[in-house]
């Protein structure tokens, strides 16, 4: 070998080194054996490894959705990974069926605005065996360098700047039998947010607003059947030039609807709160209750046309006793915009429940 030929492959050694340590690593995301969860998020090969918080890996695709289930004030960061060359195809009632593997991503942050800094309170995972979807959360380290697995949940006093208000409260990372409770179909977890209905929206990317559904579909995330008739695309409960009706709908599916649904553990109070409900007994209208007991405040109906106070469903709404107000997880806070959104929409709502 002569000495310019050395040289060369040489200086090839050297560049070859310097890319593989000046590279971030990429990640091949892991998934856990059939029933098991990691003990670290880092061993899921989410994120790139290095970085500190959640510095989404290559495999995983950003979604948004219109609608988000209130969780006392939390912003919400949402990825979907998918085994490659599989997809989740939409389901007749606008859900999607998933294939083993995939995994939904959720971290559940506050803004520096609010206290201070940049802060992730929690990641929760959703990931889907042979059969059924597992539901798991990861609670951060004060140094974001991992999360590790909350097996019991977690009660974290907290304080925000909410607008001109300061709250003081206790944030609950939920233990594995609190997230079934939410994600419950037919005694099986199912996801809440990730809907037909909820994803069909524009989305900016790279400086372009696009279809995410049809941006979904090109990454092969999800695929539709032309023979299924596409669900009804859910305005946003904060837009207020959209009408009350479909506003009060759109919050009340994604914050009560999981439970409160034909096939979820609500079902037995004939209370059905999903966007395309149109039966007014099963929406409350002038229902009486079940078995809603101290729960009901005193009131008659689910809801009293034209009157939020007298209405239970308004009630459960703005209490904060925990036998009594709804949803019974996931808060601790009044949601003062929503319940606004549906005291507007009862208030918008004409008859009388005394007449026969």
């Amino acid at each position: 070998m002569t000495v310019s030929k050395f040289h060369i492959l040489s200086i090839l050694l050297i560049w070859l080194l310097y890319q593989a340590c000046s590279t971030p690593l990429q990640s091949t995301v892991q998934v856990p054996p059939e029933g098991e969860f990691f003990e670290l998020l880092s061993e899921y090969e989410l994120s790139i490894s290095g970085e500190s918080g959640f510095a989404p890996a290559s495999q995983l695709i950003k979604y948004e959705v219109t609608n988000s289930l209130f969780s006392d004030y939390t912003s919400k960061e949402r990825y979907v990974y998918i085994p490659e060359g599989k997809n989740a195809y939409l389901r007749t009632e606008g859900h999607f069926e998933w294939p083993e593997g995939s995994i939904l991503v959720k971290n559940f942050c506050y803004g520096k605005e609010q206290v201070g800094e940049e802060k992730i309170m929690e990641t929760r995972l959703l990931i889907k065996g042979s059969d059924d979807w597992r539901a798991i959360s990861y609670q951060w380290d004060e140094n974001y360098s991992d999360a590790k697995r909350s097996k019991l949940g977690d009660i974290i006093a907290m304080e925000i700047n909410q607008g001109s208000e300061k709250l003081s409260f206790d944030y609950i990372i939920p233990n594995k039998n609190q997230c079934k409770s939410c994600h419950n179909a037919n005694e099986k977890i199912e996801p809440i947010g990730f809907k037909y209905a909820n994803l069909d929206r524009k989305i900016n990317l790279d400086g372009r607003e696009i279809s995410q559904v049809k941006h979904l579909v090109e990454k092969g995330v999800i695929s539709l059947n032309n023979e299924i008739e596409l669900p009804k695309t859910m305005v946003a409960y904060s837009d207020p030039s959209a009408d009350i009706q479909d506003r009060a709908l759109a919050y009340l599916d994604v914050n009560c609807g999981h439970c409160h649904r034909p096939n979820g553990p609500g079902n037995t109070s004939g209370l059905y709160l999903q966007y395309n409900e149109k039966r007014s007994n099963h929406l409350g209208i002038c229902k009486p209750p079940v078995a809603a007991g101290k729960g009901a405040g005193g009131r008659s109906f689910d809801i009293q046309p034209g009157n939020a106070e007298e209405s239970i469903l308004y009630y459960r709404m703005l209490t904060q006793d925990p036998g009594e107000m709804m949803p019974e997880l996931g808060r601790s806070l009044v949601h003062e915009e929503g319940l606004k959104i549906i005291k507007e929409w009862i208030e918008s709502l004409n008859g009388d429940c005394t007449s026969d």
